[in-house]
């Protein structure tokens, strides 16, 4: 070729991901690790608004999401649906590396975002706690030795306004300040019935401010954030299927009649909220020997939800179900850790971790009920309680050691000590100690307040072998041990119940990968494929109303795989692929109860998923034209381990774009839209009398942003 098309082939590639996955700066391609890395500029061109944005488009990743406090992630069909206050996440969320005790506090808005790191399988070792499916990790923007700053406007579908702010500040030449904040409300995508009233809409708002100083070899970042959230109640919608009762199906027939799937009888006064603050301090040494981390934190979450779990009227339908739930959490975390220095031929790092935690949940049923579901006495109003005390202690170590030129053999260990203690309380409100008390505590339960405590221990590892036989060829192999501690369960029936833990989880995870950068850079390849094996499993499923938790073993077998492809020095294409076969070993058994999940396809597992996109980037009119399109689809799936065909979620496609042009001045005007193709989906099902109580997802919607660096 020509000497100029030869430089422009040269020129041509994919740009290096770094990752802190194993807390430390690395590329992406030299970690045997499954790992998925979105920058800030491809959360922008999704119009990633939280991680339920994120969560979709990652390999082997669902999310769905029982309310604002209750957001459900899963990760290779891992995963946990519990809401109470003395049990833990499967899949871990940090914020600049603070793990996040409680769920509810996980799912944010998004802020001032660098990256999101989506980590697969098992972390027991760096991460332990809550960590025994994966980890989602967010890094927002760090201040910057500079003066700078921008802001955005935004409106869109649903009457959606929105505007975000960031400023940027170089105090001296040792400091530097860090502003953000951001404001968005919407009219809703759905609507009560009859009066109108909007649903699934509402306004968020938040800040964020640091501080960082660097004195010598020492580095200091501090930080305090404080969010909103205004919501509107679900809009709740019942699927009948082919278990139904025809009577059942006759009857929600008549009532929905002419309404369609974002038109519901969820009362108008339903709400969610939640306010949320944390503060972060982070002191950083850097040394010969090693360097040194502390990072300490402080963070409190309190949520209020309402949500009427029929979306029917009654008496028309024989039940109604107005669920109203309270929590107030606080938590308290110290982690040291010492790093190798970068230039250290051994990788390493070694360091304590502690978390308390403390949580204050009260739930409320307020039942209806009529035949020929139940006698109208099962009704009545009940109240369930928990105060818990969570703490956890860990040390750890991991390194990762070369040898013979091309091989590294990664090590690590983990040891977690877990303590819980958890008051709990049922209440029967209305009926003076009169039996039975009302569904869920009834008809075979009764009030009561007992205390339960426990202590779990575990140790967790990590072995992995890789091997770079060429340059940018990686294989590798491992193996890891995860771990989630035992849980006291919410919503029990009798004082026995309430004091008596389900076992700790223990999971193994087998994999064996291949990372590759080929073609000078233009291709990204990367695969796993894995094997997980579960003891003990912590499962929750909804009989009637009752939640009944247990614990059962598990099988997963998967395959992912990740490409990218830069097809010239404008447009990069790519995509991931998941397969996953994700079984239930055995039955559960809670108490007397046994459940027949042994065969049953794991609650949140689709056998395929995949994600396709194609990005690029043109000048153009002056400035620079970008523009993505993507698309991501998921198999069906079951919402509960039931595999009850009301549970079923049927396969479906999302289709969106993103087009945008800046100035050379910093002008930038962006278009979005998002399910162009007008899809039907569910984000959460409650199964009761063979009916899938149905939340539907957004409906087709677009927005514009124009935004201007100063």
């Amino acid at each position: 070729p020509s000497p100029a098309l030869a430089q422009e082939e040269a020129s041509v590639g994919l740009e290096d991901i770094v990752v802190t996955a194993q807390r430390r700066e690395e590329r992406l391609q030299d970690i045997p690790l499954a790992v998925t890395a979105f920058t800030s500029e491809d959360l922008e061109r999704s119009a990633a608004a939280g991680i339920q944005d994120v969560a979709a488009k990652a390999p082997g990743v669902t999310l769905t999401q029982f309310n604002i406090g209750e957001p459900q992630l899963y990760i290779r069909g891992v995963g946990s649906s519990s809401d109470s206050a003395a049990s833990d996440p499967s899949v871990g969320v940090s914020i600049d590396e603070v793990s996040i005790g409680r769920a509810g506090a996980s799912a944010l808005a998004f802020l001032d975002i660098n990256r999101v790191e989506v980590l697969r399988g098992p972390q027991g070792t760096l991460y332990g706690r809550n960590a025994s499916g994966g980890a989602l990790n967010i890094y927002t923007n760090r201040p910057e030795f500079d003066t700078y700053g921008q802001l955005t406007a935004r409106v869109g579908s649903f009457d959606m306004y929105a505007a975000e702010g960031v400023f940027n500040a170089q105090i001296s030449e040792q400091s530097a300040a860090r502003f953000a904040a951001h404001y968005t409300t919407n009219d809703g995508y759905a609507e009560h019935v009859p009066s109108g009233a909007s649903l699934e809409g509402g306004t968020q708002w938040g800040a964020r401010a640091q501080l960082r100083h660097e004195a010598g070899a020492w580095s200091f970042l501090g930080g305090l954030d404080y969010s909103e959230d205004d919501m509107d109640g679900h809009a709740r919608v019942p699927v009948t299927a082919s278990a139904t009762n025809p009577a059942f199906v006759a009857l929600v027939d008549t009532l929905r009649a002419g309404l369609d799937e974002r038109q519901s009888f969820s009362s108008p006064n339903n709400y969610q909220e939640r306010s949320n603050w944390g503060a972060t301090f982070r002191a950083e040494r850097s040394g010969q020997a090693f360097d040194f981390v502390s990072l300490t934190s402080y963070r409190s979450n309190d949520y209020r939800w309402r949500d009427n779990l029929g979306g029917l009227p009654f008496p028309s339908f024989p039940l109604e179900v107005d669920d109203q739930a309270a929590e107030d959490s606080n938590q308290f975390s110290q982690e040291f850790r010492i790093v190798s220095p970068a230039e250290s031929r051994i990788s390493w790092v070694a360091g304590v971790y502690y978390l308390h935690e403390e949580v204050d949940r009260s739930e409320r049923f307020l039942v209806n009920i009529a035949l020929p579901i139940a006698p109208p006495n099962f009704g009545g109003d009940v109240t369930f309680t928990q105060d818990a005390v969570n703490e956890s202690y860990a040390v750890f170590g991991q390194a990762t050691i070369p040898f013979a030129d091309i091989w590294e053999l990664t090590a690590g260990l983990r040891w977690s000590h877990d303590e819980r203690e958890v008051l709990q309380q049922a209440i029967d409100n209305d009926s003076a100690g009169v039996p039975p008390p009302a569904i869920p505590l009834g008809p075979g339960g009764a009030p009561y307040a007992a205390t339960g405590s426990e202590t779990f221990e575990e140790p967790t590892w990590r072995l992995a072998l890789s091997v770079e036989p060429v340059e940018d060829v990686r294989f590798y192999v491992s193996y890891d041990r995860g771990y989630k501690a035992g849980a006291f369960i919410s919503t029990a029936q009798t004082a026995a119940q309430a004091v008596r833990p389900i076992e700790s989880e223990i999971l193994d995870n087998y994999a064996v990968g291949a990372k590759t950068t080929l073609f000078g850079g233009r291709l990204r390849l990367n695969a796993e494929g894995f094997f997980l094996d579960y003891n003990d499993l912590q499962v929750y499923e909804l009989l009637g109303l009752t939640l009944v938790s247990s614990n059962a073993d598990a099988q997963v077998f998967g395959t992912e795989i990740e490409a990218a492809f830069a097809l010239n020095q404008n447009i990069t294409v790519g995509g991931s692929y998941t397969n996953l076969r994700a079984e239930f070993t055995s039955d559960a058994v809670s108490g007397a109860l046994v459940l027949p999940y042994d065969g049953n396809t794991l609650p949140r597992s689709p056998e395929n998923q995949f994600n396709l996109f194609a990005d690029g980037e043109w000048d153009a009119w002056g400035g620079e034209l970008s523009a993505r399109v993507h698309y991501q689809w998921s198999d069906d799936f079951y919402f509960d381990p039931s595999n009850n065909p009301e549970v079923l979620e049927d396969g479906y496609g999302l289709l969106g774009a993103f087009a945008s042009w800046e100035s050379p001045g910093g002008l930038r005007l962006s278009l979005y839209g998002k399910n162009l193709t007008d899809e039907d989906y569910r984000v959460h099902i409650i199964k009761n009398v063979g009916i899938g109580f149905s939340v539907f997802g957004p409906p087709q919607e677009f927005g514009f942003a124009i935004s201007q660096r100063f």
